[in-house]
């Protein structure tokens, strides 16, 4: 692309998969969690609730990442924060004495965040390790498993189905996914080497 010049023509294919169910979690509450570069595909679903925000119960963003230094859209977030009807915490994994923040994993965050777990969805995106224990921490808060979804990243090439580039176990994150109701790939997420 870096090549090209002016007026020459570039291709786009997609969208593929599934989205986030956001008109599915309309009239419940919402956590949406991030973890790191996974708060970007979050982003539309956050952007949809707060068009929609009368359609929701509470709405909740949870974010974490390694450092102060590696926040995304710290503005953005900071005009999140002076919402009132968003709850956003933020919290690094480490930190110096300028941060006056939380401090720790985004999956401690959860059990004090303010919600309904029995009318709740919850969307998740971060690193898989991260969106496992970040599924079992809302488990623990009796979030109902089949209200839970986080997307799954991979290599796609012929976003079809057929080049098997993106499977997991029986499914292709391309056309199954890549947002999945975690009750569906439970079994498969939590196996190592898929």
């Amino acid at each position: 692309m870096a090549r090209m010049k002016a007026g020459e023509i570039i291709g786009i294919r997609g969208p593929f998969g599934t989205p986030w169910p956001v008109q599915e979690a309309e009239g419940n509450d919402l956590v949406i969690i991030g973890g790191g570069i996974g708060l970007a595909p979050l982003r539309p679903a956050l952007y949809y609730t707060l068009a929609n925000r009368s359609r929701f119960g509470k709405v909740v963003l949870l974010y974490g990442t390694r450092t102060p230094q590696d926040i995304l859209y710290r503005k953005e977030l900071e005009a999140l924060r002076a919402r009132f009807d968003l709850d956003v915490d933020v919290t690094v994994d480490r930190a110096g004495s300028d941060w006056h923040g939380d401090v720790g994993v985004v999956t401690r965050l959860i059990p004090k965040a303010s919600f309904d777990p029995a009318s709740t969805f919850a969307f998740i995106c971060g690193p898989e390790v991260m969106m496992r224990f970040t599924a079992m921490a809302l488990q623990k808060r009796e979030v109902p498993l089949q209200n839970i979804y986080l997307t799954m990243e991979r290599n796609m090439k012929c976003a079809i189905g057929l080049c098997g580039h993106c499977q997991m176990g029986p499914l292709f994150v391309c056309k199954d996914g890549p947002v999945f109701r975690y009750d569906r790939i439970r079994d498969i997420f939590t196996t190592r080497e898929i």
